[in-house]
């Protein structure tokens, strides 16, 4: 099947802007000029991305938009096309998971094993340290995945809250654990607390090949277009399943508003939003800025690594915070600087390697100085 090239299909919205931003001693995020839109759409067609979509925050608002390409054959990209946003899923899972806690329905350093254990570490005796913040923080001591290891056996790699690791397989045992110890499935318990009061109408965890309208179809490197929630192997996720790490299908606008209610703390206490923008872990060479490098000309942070849920960097008179998210078919990140409330979302279907050539050169037109380049130049370009 031929793959589908963006032409000049492109559509860009401006919403009101905030007069009175806080700046703080952040870089400011302007709303890109037609020149720049231009930009982004040449190295869009550049790179060969099928589907694109970008947002511009400003004080928690969205204010700019813009959408290239084509969600599916012949349907041209808006802001009602859903992308695959990968791991962007952790953070919407992160705050559901705070959300119970501040209503007290869960204890964030409880031990999960009281209501959830893997079969596969069902004899480990540290089954029984393992906590929801610890998994919140990246410290579960758990591989990323039991499937890239040998035996294909989850196993804890390390002892749960000693060492950061970055692991997907956390977030699912999590999410089991949740939905056991309240009697509710997961995605009901995302839906209840964070989709509906946030006003996140088009957005889903749950499988339910009922409702793929205007959701962005994934490529494979042939330009062959593959079902959404299927992998090029013919592996597909089954109906009605879901994942706490991956494959949220959301839009722009609802993951702006999300980002804008992670901004404000409306979903619970001062306490907790304190607790959320921890720094707990060092991520070591996957830290968003090595301050090492003489190739990268952004500010050392003070500090930087995981909080509960989103990635930080404290650059001390702020903050950045957000998370990134990539698979075979999709390349995603969507961040926010603190206290300002700006912000910016990238959201890219098309085949992995097109995409990692194309991110840092978008990122360096929409926000040249985001703290999460360096991590996309070195993707694209390893030493």
């Amino acid at each position: 099947m031929t793959a589908i090239l963006l032409g000049l299909t492109a559509c860009t919205t401006v919403d009101r802007p905030n007069t009175t931003p806080n700046r703080a001693a952040a870089p400011a995020v302007t709303i890109p000029d037609p020149e720049a839109t231009a930009r982004l759409d040449a190295i869009l067609r550049e790179h060969r991305i099928i589907t694109a979509g970008f947002g511009v925050i400003r004080s928690g608002e969205l204010v700019w938009s813009h959408y290239a390409g084509e969600e599916s054959p012949g349907v041209t990209a808006s802001a009602q096309t859903r992308f695959n946003v990968a791991s962007l899923t952790k953070p919407v899972v992160a705050e559901t998971v705070m959300r119970l806690a501040y209503n007290g329905k869960i204890d964030l350093d409880e031990p999960l094993s009281y209501y959830w254990v893997d079969p596969d570490v069902a004899h480990d005796p540290r089954r029984h340290a393992l906590t929801a913040r610890q998994v919140l923080n990246h410290t579960s001591g758990f591989p990323n995945w039991r499937f890239f290891r040998a035996d294909r056996k989850l196993t804890f790699e390390h002892a749960p809250g000693t060492h950061y690791g970055y692991s997907g397989e956390g977030f699912e045992y999590l999410a089991r654990a949740a939905a056991n110890k309240l009697k509710t499935p997961f995605p009901d318990l995302v839906q209840k607390t964070v989709f509906a009061p946030i006003g996140m109408q088009d957005s889903a965890i749950e499988v339910d090949r009922s409702q793929l309208q205007h959701v962005a179809r994934p490529q494979d490197d042939s330009g062959t277009s593959h079902a959404v929630y299927c992998r090029p192997e013919g592996w597909c996720r089954p109906n009605g399943s879901y994942s706490a790490a991956d494959d949220l299908l959301t839009t722009v606008r609802d993951y702006a508003r999300f980002l804008a209610d992670v901004h404000r703390g409306t979903g619970y206490s001062a306490t907790i939003a304190r607790e959320r923008d921890h720094i707990y872990t060092d991520r070591g060479s996957e830290r968003m800025i090595d301050c090492g490098n003489a190739d990268v000309h952004l500010p050392c942070p003070q500090k930087q690594g995981f909080g509960l849920g989103f990635e930080i960097a404290d650059f001390g008179s702020y903050q950045v915070m957000g998370h990134t998210g990539s698979d075979w078919a999709e390349q995603s990140v969507a961040y926010l600087y603190r206290p300002s409330g700006d912000g910016v979302i990238v959201f890219l279907n098309a085949p992995f390697v097109s995409t990692v050539q194309a991110m840092p050169e978008l990122l360096g037109v929409i926000d040249p100085a985001s703290p999460f380049l360096p991590r996309y130049l070195a993707q694209r370009d390893p030493p």
